[in-house]
């Protein structure tokens, strides 16, 4: 009877340990391993970085507009450069022949040229060097990156895909990621990385406004070279479009390359943000007010198509405007919203909502 007894309990023991090792092997939340589909794309990625990828759906129009602006700023630079190269090099040539013993243009006399006259012509030179320098070492780049860079640049991007009305971006982390802790894949999402590198990236207005080449920032840069695999994936049927619907990216040393699906949170907050609106007109209705409905649908369709944007300014105003329609309409405002479960996710309720949380 002992014997069974030992044999239960070893089987349970078993089991726990066995029921821990699965659980810590999971990927942190809201992370899951990367689905088939995306491994031979992720494949080609740099581990060492935080990927963002989503479909641009912007009209092919409008990114060949925008794409006009560095292609033109790069030709002049790159104009600018060759003009200083031909006329320093010539300059660069004879110095150096000069200190190789030859006769140039550029000797100087040490014998019969006086200390202030020796000072300028020092001077001017450092100068020059110093001109140069920093053309070479700073502006030269630009241009270079945006022709040959490698493993992928902005025109071998355009060349090879070039403006499509849904194509899909590939955006890499910068140097930040270089700091990263070990364990920041299991952090909050109100971390650090998150809320400073990732959220802001993500966010469903922000990407929405925004064509691909606008998206370079401090934080974030485009992975021309993965952009241009991603397409050809596509092409040639390894991959559907739909594989890369927008969704963070991220590789762990434990269990490889992570993706984390947000495209389903914009679709959540779409039908929370449709199941609110309802809510608010039934409530309206039922209060005999459902012409304040139709004025606040009108102050808010105003304000969110004027000039410049639906800015946070703009935001506050809105809300103002909205809480005095209310009250014309003998309807408290705050008790109002109390009732129907808040106005966080409603369209021109943003800024409320932002102040209401900081307070």
């Amino acid at each position: 009877m002992a014997k069974s007894n030992s044999k239960r309990a070893f089987k349970s023991t078993s089991n726990t340990t066995t029921t821990k090792a699965a659980e810590t092997s999971k990927p942190p939340a809201p992370y899951s391993t990367a689905p088939p589909a995306l491994l031979s794309f992720l494949e080609t990625l740099d581990p060492k970085h935080v990927y963002i990828i989503h479909i641009d759906d912007h009209p092919a129009a409008l990114k060949k507009r925008i794409f006009v602006v560095p292609v033109l700023m790069n030709i002049v630079i790159a104009g600018l450069l060759l003009w200083r190269a031909y006329v320093a090099l010539p300059y660069y040539v004879a110095l150096v022949m000069n200190t190789l013993g030859y006769d140039t243009i550029f000797q100087v006399d040490l014998t019969s040229t006086g200390w202030t006259t020796l000072m300028d012509i020092a001077m001017g030179r450092a100068f020059m060097f110093f001109i140069d320098f920093t053309l070479v070492k700073f502006v030269l780049p630009w241009p270079w990156d945006f022709f040959a860079g490698s493993p992928g640049n902005p025109v071998a991007w355009r060349q090879r895909i070039g403006f499509q009305d849904e194509e899909i971006v590939v955006r890499r982390s910068r140097r930040w990621d270089e700091t990263l802790p070990s364990d920041w894949l299991a952090e909050d999402s109100d971390g650090t990385v998150y809320k400073e590198r990732i959220l802001p990236a993500i966010d469903k207005k922000w990407v929405k406004a925004k064509t691909s080449y606008l998206m370079i920032d401090k934080s974030w840069d485009l992975d021309f070279g993965g952009m241009i695999t991603a397409h050809h994936l596509v092409r040639m049927g390894k991959a559907s479009l739909s594989d890369f619907q927008k969704t963070v990216v991220a590789h762990s040393d434990e269990h490889g390359w992570l993706t984390w699906p947000v495209w389903k949170l914009d679709e959540g907050s779409e039908e929370e943000a449709r199941k609110k609106i309802v809510v608010f007109k039934d409530k309206l209705t039922a209060m005999g007010k459902e012409n304040l409905f139709f004025s606040w649908i009108e102050l808010i369709q105003f304000e969110t198509s004027q000039p410049g944007g639906f800015t946070k300014e703009r935001q506050a105003k809105t809300m103002e405007k909205a809480k005095e329609l209310f009250e014309t309409q003998g309807v408290d405002f705050d008790e109002f919203w109390e009732e129907v479960g808040g106005y966080q996710g409603l369209p021109g309720m943003q800024q409320s909502s932002d102040n209401q949380s900081t307070t």
